[in-house]
């Protein structure tokens, strides 16, 4: 699968770059007073769309296997809330609260990073370039017997939660139905619908964790990660 996707982005890319390309040039020899012509605007929309999928395809291909090892998860969300700072506008205010002190669990680091920085992006994405605010947290959960049961793979007992909440725009009922679907639409009531936060629930699997995510008006969208505390390290470090 990875291949295949690695090689659909390669010759996509190539198609896409000579189509911007032209259209570039078409640019160029229109007359100033036509520039906003709505056929060529199309065109570099639908392009430039077009060129984020192969982007969103290149990343899919290039994920490496899980590779789980005993870690803290402060100091590897902190890392991904300053990698996120640089993709958002400053108009959006991050915030990372220090909470109670977590166990370690059984992670890989980079695809934690990764997660974080998607449904981050994902939450800017929500404000449609208003202000905003963005709220990453940390803390420690006991996933009940029913949470447990809804969520196939999913085990009762502690586990540490990794929740991003965004006062962006709300997403609807049959939004939330198929938010981790790929590419089930161009976006989903502002929120992207690629590939993001499908690898997103792809890492948490791996992770033999779960994810939800809720959404209302006036109170935003907020995704919460699941993840398994070691049976030899249910508490605190």
């Amino acid at each position: 699968m990875n291949m295949l996707a690695g090689g659909v982005a390669h010759d996509f890319n190539n198609v896409i770059a000579g189509i911007l390309g032209s259209a570039e040039i078409l640019k160029i020899d229109f007359p100033s007073d036509q520039l906003d012509d709505p056929v060529l605007e199309q065109i570099f929309t639908a392009g430039l769309r077009a060129r984020h999928i192969i982007h969103q395809l290149k990343i899919f291909s290039e994920r490496k296997a899980c590779q789980r090892t005993l870690i803290q998860l402060p100091p590897v969300v902190e890392e991904a809330v300053q990698r996120l700072r640089s993709s958002v506008p400053a108009t959006v205010e991050i915030v990372y609260p220090l909470g109670p002190k977590c166990p370690a669990i059984l992670a890989d680091s980079e695809q934690i990073q990764q997660a974080v920085v998607s449904l981050g992006t994902n939450a800017g994405h929500s404000l449609g370039g208003r202000p905003g605010r963005i709220e990453v947290r940390l803390e420690m959960c006991d996933v009940a017997a029913d949470l447990a049961a809804a969520h196939l793979g999913l085990k009762a007992g502690p586990h540490v939660l990794l929740s991003v909440r965004d006062n962006g725009h709300p997403v609807s009922k049959g939004g939330l139905e198929r938010m981790f679907e790929p590419f089930a639409c161009k976006q989903i009531d502002g929120h992207d619908s690629g590939l993001e936060l499908f690898a997103v629930r792809e890492i948490v699997h791996a992770h033999e964790g779960a994810i939800t995510v809720d959404s209302a008006p006036g109170e935003g969208t907020v995704f919460r990660l699941y993840f398994p505390v070691p049976e030899s390290d249910g508490g605190e470090n």
